[in-house]
């Protein structure tokens, strides 16, 4: 007998339909399987037959193979395991094939028959209406994830029994079975499979809560909260420069507290990400907030930009709508860097193998901080014990083209004993994100029916359109474009980030004070980049 489910694989960061099959026919009683399987996959034989056996299924031997179609797309995992069970039940005639139509399965087994968690649950189920079903069967601890999507039943099941006794019901009893087969069930009837509702807002404020940190919390640095507020306003990469202990990494680590709100399509494109990479947080069914990854600098080329084999995403695309954060910049592999630039310029990486190219999405937003020399008190002679040469060769593992790529650039002084014992109160997390989210409103709104969600999204074509200056500020970029010596990717940035600080000012028009605030946020670098080039 033959029996055909529905099932599902990732291939990079997008689901592919995979048809199982299952053929039982008279001959030796061997156990095949084809179809382009990594090893993996191919042990599921001996898993499946295992959990079969252990929830009550008793086959009689015969010549059996699995086929897993289409045989040019490779198969990787166990999230396979349920549906090669399920249709090599069919073929033993425990459930017709009309019982089986419109449902997709995913799912580990264990050997006792618990069905286990699978990564891409909901780039999977996002995709079950177009392979012709309308109920997918998942592992319970995916359901949080599986019930994002509404247009299709998603049911979780904790163990094989759960899954035969639904079925069972739904054949309707309409069940021939093979000679020497039969079902003797566990004493205790298993619960039915449960279903589940996910409250986006709910989820963003449990979330929110986790953070446990405040703005309120930096003392002092008015320049770098400044600066942080307008480069989350735009989305705005950014780089901190100073020296050790003036609190660029404390500033850093709570940018996430006053990051825009996700709306619900990002949310669902960062949660596919993280569930395809298997970073997702147990029994969450979505992240609302954005991502904030921070990778050690002695992280390797294929977990920061993706790849192995098959490809999965790297930190820049688990960074993805959210912060990548580089600590100690330089101290990061100059070849690693410059392998930033591509990312940072397109919003996405492309991965080339002999399978294929995968493209995979990486539109972030680049914090990083860093000392200007080795001992880190550079361009302070009293303090600093490093020559010209070795600040030189220290600043140079940046590269130009890599540094042409910060939108802002802003330096973080030693602070002061007053500030920091003082009484003053600083502004909160929450005060600066009201302003935050109405900048961010703002270029919703502009931005609506268009490519772009954020400043810092604009190509310069969206330039032109939505970033013109008036005669003055015409004439005033033209003399900073000659003096600094800008390159027009450059001078863009500066453009992008004046609309920011226009939009956080409430005006419409970009005006000479918003472009001369932007300006100075690009003269920093030059400062220690260019002094040590000409020997100052």
């Amino acid at each position: 007998m033959y029996c055909t489910v529905i099932s599902a694989a990732i291939d990079g960061i997008s689901s592919r339909r995979v048809c199982v099959e299952a053929d039982v026919a008279d001959g030796l009683p061997t156990f095949s399987m084809v179809g382009f399987l990594a090893s993996e996959t191919r042990e599921a034989g001996d898993r499946v037959r295992s959990a079969l056996r252990n929830s009550g299924v008793h086959f009689s031997p015969e010549h059996v193979t699995i086929n897993l179609s289409p045989a040019s797309l490779h198969k990787e995992g166990a999230l396979f395991d349920l549906a090669i069970a399920v249709s090599l039940m069919g073929a033993y005639g425990f459930f017709p094939q009309t019982a089986l139509q419109g449902i997709l399965f995913l799912g580990e087994l264990s050997l006792n028959g618990e069905i286990n968690p699978v990564r891409g649950v909901l780039e999977i189920v996002s995709h079950a209406r177009s392979y012709g079903c309308d109920t997918v069967i998942i592992p319970d601890k995916n359901l949080m994830e599986g019930c994002v999507v509404r247009d299709v039943e998603v049911l979780g099941a904790e163990n094989l029994n759960q899954v035969i006794h639904f079925l069972m019901e739904r054949s309707g009893g309409e069940i021939l079975l093979q000679e020497d087969s039969w079902y003797d069930p566990p004493l205790l009837v298993p619960a039915p499979m449960r279903r589940a509702q996910v409250d986006p807002e709910r989820l963003r404020r449990e979330q929110e809560k986790r953070l446990g940190v405040d703005f309120d919390q930096v003392r002092g640095q008015e320049l770098l909260r400044r600066a942080s507020e307008i480069a989350v306003s735009g989305f705005h990469n950014l780089l901190m420069i100073g020296p050790p202990g003036a609190g660029k990494t404390m500033t850093a680590m709570r940018i996430p507290t006053i990051l825009p709100e996700t709306t619900v399509e990002e949310a669902l494109q960062i949660t596919k990400i993280h569930s395809i990479a298997g970073t997702l947080p147990e029994d969450t069914g979505l992240l609302m907030t954005r991502p904030f990854r921070a990778p050690h600098h002695t992280i390797t080329a294929a977990a920061l930009c993706g790849g192995g084999n098959p490809p999965r995403p790297g930190e820049v695309s688990l960074a993805h709508r959210g912060i990548l954060y580089l600590d100690e910049l330089s101290e990061y592999d100059k070849s690693l860097l410059d392998m930033l630039r591509q990312p940072l310029e397109d919003g996405d990486i492309r991965i080339s193998r002999v399978r294929g190219t995968f493209t995979f999405p990486a539109k972030f937003m680049l914090v990083a901080s860093m000392n200007p020399c080795s001992c880190g008190y550079f361009p302070d002679r009293s303090v600093c014990t490093c020559t010209n040469a070795q600040v030189r060769r220290y600043l140079s593992r940046i590269s130009m083209p890599f540094l042409d790529r910060i939108d802002m650039c802003v330096e973080a002084h030693k602070v002061r004993y007053e500030e920091l014992s003082g009484e003053q109160v600083y502004e909160s997390s929450g005060t600066i994100r009201r302003r935050v989210t109405e900048a961010a409103a703002i270029q919703e709104e502009r931005y609506r029916g268009t490519a772009f969600r954020f400043n810092g999204d604009l190509n310069p074509e969206g330039l032109r359109r939505y970033c013109p200056l008036n005669k003055e500020g015409k004439n005033m970029m033209r003399e900073v474009y000659e003096v600094m010596g800008l390159t027009a990717r450059s001078y863009n940035r500066i453009i992008k980030v004046a609309r920011t600080i226009a939009d956080l000012a409430g005006s419409d028009q970009i005006l000479p004070q918003h472009l001369a605030e932007a300006v100075s946020y690009r003269a920093l670098d030059r400062k220690y980049w260019d002094s040590v080039r000409t020997g100052d």
